[in-house]
């Protein structure tokens, strides 16, 4: 394999001996014990398990949005232990994606706003300007098929077409990492289908895909599977 291969496929995330308890009016919940495992660069991998094994907490900590009790979490190499929550927001922004079963989308902004939005939050960096924002926008929204609901709202919109939505905006960053928290869950079957091919087609073109979901259809199109039970990777 020559370096360039090597470096595509170096991985953005590792995780090691990771643990997660909650303490609640004295009673102690393990919710992932000892999770070890890679995300490589422009890998689709799929966690599975029932619910209650430990996988929204697990998706919560690799988005920085919890905290492991103990263990290690590096996002492309750098630990995130000791990230303050403006630094642990801003890698959020920069390096991660993310698409919920919810969709989230905010209900009095447009759909070209809800995809625009990461843009804004942007510091740094030369910032996109509104015009820049509004084209980087419209273009992913022509890739996801609804460049012509643009300009509707939310409610306006089938949760299939929300949840296109809610792949561009997650998109739009060029994030190194999409995560998606059972993204077809409130879909009818025909959405459910629709949205599995818009992911895979993201996998396709170089995005790494990071999907917890129970539903055994994403084993057919995810490179690997790992499975949670009571917190544990199984074997």
């Amino acid at each position: 394999m020559n370096t360039e291969a090597e470096g595509a496929r170096a991985p953005v995330v590792q995780l090691r001996g990771l643990n997660k308890t909650f303490l609640t009016e004295k009673v102690e919940t393990q919710a992932l014990s000892e999770v070890s495992f890679e995300i490589r660069a422009g890998e689709y991998l799929l966690i599975q398990g029932p619910s209650g094994c430990g996988k929204s907490t697990l998706l919560s900590i690799l988005g920085l949005l919890e905290q492991p009790t103990s263990g290690e979490y590096l996002l492309q190499g750098n630990d995130t232990a000791n990230l303050g929550l403006t630094a642990r927001a801003r890698v959020r922004n920069r390096e991660l994606g993310f698409v919920f079963q919810s969709f989230n989308l905010i209900g009095d902004l447009t759909i070209l706003e809800n995809v625009e939005l990461p843009l804004r939050y942007r510091k740094g960096e030369r910032k996109a300007t509104a015009p820049e924002r509004a084209e980087k926008a419209m273009e992913l929204l022509k890739d996801v098929g609804i460049a012509h609901r643009a300009e509707h709202y939310p409610a306006q919109l089938s949760g299939g077409q929300q949840q296109r939505a809610a792949v561009a905006r997650a998109l739009i960053g060029e994030p190194s990492l999409i995560l998606a928290d059972e993204p077809t869950g409130n879909l009818d079957s025909d959405s459910e289908d629709a949205v599995m091919e818009l992911l895979a087609a993201c996998h396709a073109s170089g995005a790494t895909l990071c999907v917890v979901s129970h539903n055994p259809k994403y084993q057919q199109v995810a490179d690997r599977t790992l499975t949670l039970s009571e917190g544990r990777l199984a074997q």
